[in-house]
């Protein structure tokens, strides 16, 4: 039972998924039979087999579908897991491709973004757009659109794809990239994954790194309703001003008992500059103690961005951030992030996400939007994600994320 709220032990099995399931739509059951695959051939003798046995054929990677799409009962799965091989490009141009060749990281599909991470950017000292979670599969995500705590600087996992091996339902291995099967290599950034074949190999693009990452995490308790309402409108006012821009992702979450919790991560700012930026809210919050309470002081960091997912790092400087895999044959190196762990085994009762207009952030519109959320927290708690959504972040970015098969609703609202 220990092992089920360990994240890795759920991806070492083949019929664990990170979910348990989602009240009146599915529930985790293991296939009747699973490939373990450990090559594309693999791969096509398992999707031949199917077809020619008319079996219902299942793909799991990371397992952290939450609708359930990496198991299903009475299935045959094909199991990538084994699938993990990382290799880094200092130059690499698509097959049959006449552009030029730039940095990138060609993955298994069974690769996990902690391991991806672990080479790109602790070893090498670049940046793949990826998950947060450390142990979703690279293959699910960069094919269901792929956003990231930065997203807001990169966009898109899926906008980085340079090239693909899949097999097709004919058993057929294929490479897809914008120049050899274009059609299928759109449709795979971001068409959803295991919907146009078994992925067994993607190749991204590389980017820069920043200098320094760090974090602003804080809770403010207001000591009534109305006092709640206009501390809503004040931190919507401030997003605005201050945190709507590539520095910023992640969340803020609203509670039912009057509480504004603070979890953004920040790109390219050192920890006085971060401080700036926070300081007038904070002051803010500070000029009114009858109405705000701060439960612990306000945490304001930096650190490497070469570190952010470097486990001998964040064992000695943030231990708290994370929690590591204790089994005894475990990667000394793997780790997931502590506030992620309410997630690993949950059962679903509800989970919707609806997109914001960047209108509502609009001077006029600002007060409408405040007094809407703070409507909503009598119902219930709920979360903005500010970088799974693109508007604010660079140009390129945005029309990057427009080339691919997931395009309008994320690019037109700061959530």
């Amino acid at each position: 039972m220990r092992n089920l709220r360990n994240p890795f032990f759920v991806g070492d099995q083949p019929w664990a998924t990170e979910s348990t399931g989602w009240a009146d739509a599915w529930m985790s059951a293991p296939s009747v039979y699973a490939v373990a695959a450990q090559t594309s051939v693999d791969v096509a003798a398992a999707i031949n087999f199917a077809r020619e046995h008319n079996l219902r054929l299942v793909v799991k990677g990371g397992g952290h579908s939450y609708l359930g799409t990496s198991n299903a009962p009475d299935s045959l799965l094909i199991w990538t897991r084994a699938m993990d091989d990382i290799q880094l490009h200092d130059a690499f141009a698509p097959q049959n491709c006449s552009t030029p060749p730039q940095p990138a990281v060609s993955v298994g599909a069974g690769t996990i973004w902690l391991h991806v991470y672990d080479a790109v950017t602790t070893k090498a000292g670049r940046y793949m757009q990826g998950g947060g979670c450390t142990t979703v599969g690279v293959a699910g995500l960069v094919q269901s659109g792929g956003f990231g705590s930065l997203s807001k600087n990169y966009g898109t996992a899926a906008a980085s794809l340079l090239e693909a091996e899949v097999v097709t339902a004919d058993g057929t291995v294929r490479i897809a990239n914008a120049c050899t099967n274009p059609d299928l290599f759109w449709a795979l950034k971001g068409g959803g994954g295991g919907s146009f074949g078994v992925v067994t190999r993607l190749t991204l693009k590389t980017h820069e790194l920043a200098e320094r990452a760090g974090a602003a995490i804080f809770n403010i308790k207001a000591m009534s309703g109305p006092a709640f309402r206009e501390l809503i409108r004040k931190f919507v006012a401030f997003y605005a001003e201050r945190l709507f821009n590539p520095h910023w992702g992640e969340s803020v979450t609203f509670q039912r008992n009057d509480t504004l919790s603070i979890a953004m991560v920040s790109y390219g700012l050192d920890k006085a500059t971060a401080q700036a930026v926070w300081q007038p809210f904070l002051d803010w919050i500070a000029a009114s103690p009858q109405d705000y309470r701060l439960t612990g002081k306000p945490i304001i960091a930096d650190m490497p961005a070469r570190n952010w997912w470097d486990a001998e790092f964040r064992k000695k400087y943030t231990p708290e951030a994370i929690i590591t895999d204790l089994r005894p044959s475990a990667n000394p190196n793997d780790f997931s992030w502590t506030g992620d762990h309410d997630q690993i085994g949950a059962f679903w009762s509800g989970y919707e996400t609806l997109w914001l207009p960047a209108s509502l952030l609009q001077t006029d519109q600002q007060q409408r939007l405040a007094d809407a959320l703070y409507a909503a927290t009598r119902h219930w708690g709920f979360a903005i994600h500010f970088n799974k959504g693109l508007s604010g972040a660079p140009d390129e970015a945005v029309a990057a994320s427009r080339d691919t098969a997931t395009d309008r609703p994320p690019l037109g609202g700061p959530v």
